[in-house]
């Protein structure tokens, strides 16, 4: 996994939830949420600390979780901690992987593959296969990549 990936999952996972706490402090933040949730916001916080751009695009993002400004300068100052600690990358893609979605049908994929669900068909690299329709919206591509 590289540092782009884990950083814009990181921001996918935090971002509802800081909606949803409500709280305008990052230092409570990490109380108010739930315990992996609460541990990957704890992580994250714990080496922007002493990085005033980092530190200040917490509080932005804190302040509006809902901003794609915010959420974006948020992810570019994790990514650029990750590229320079990779074994930070490591322990918190570690902690990506043990949340559980908070809804039903969302479905959090923190590796490379595909995922199917309800008796659907998915492949890695090279295609992915659809049994029966599809609801809502799909995302080809990922961060960063043109297709």
């Amino acid at each position: 996994m590289d540092p782009a990936t884990v950083a814009t999952t990181a921001v996918t996972v935090l971002a509802p939830y800081i909606v949803k706490a409500g709280e305008k402090t990052a230092e409570k933040l990490g109380e108010m949420l739930p315990a992996g949730v609460g541990k990957v916001w704890t992580a994250i916080t714990g080496r922007f600390k002493g990085k005033p751009a980092a530190e200040s695009a917490t509080i932005d993002l804190v302040a509006q979780p809902n901003d794609e400004d915010n959420q974006t300068a948020f992810r570019i100052q994790l990514k650029k901690v990750l590229e320079n600690d990779p074994g930070f990358m490591t322990e918190l893609a570690q902690l990506l992987a043990t949340i559980q979605p908070e809804r039903g049908d969302q479905i959090l994929n923190t590796g490379s593959g595909g995922v199917a669900t309800r008796g659907g068909v998915a492949a890695g690299a090279g295609g992915v296969a659809v049994k029966g329709d599809s609801h809502g919206s799909i995302t080809i591509g990922g961060a960063g990549k043109k297709e």
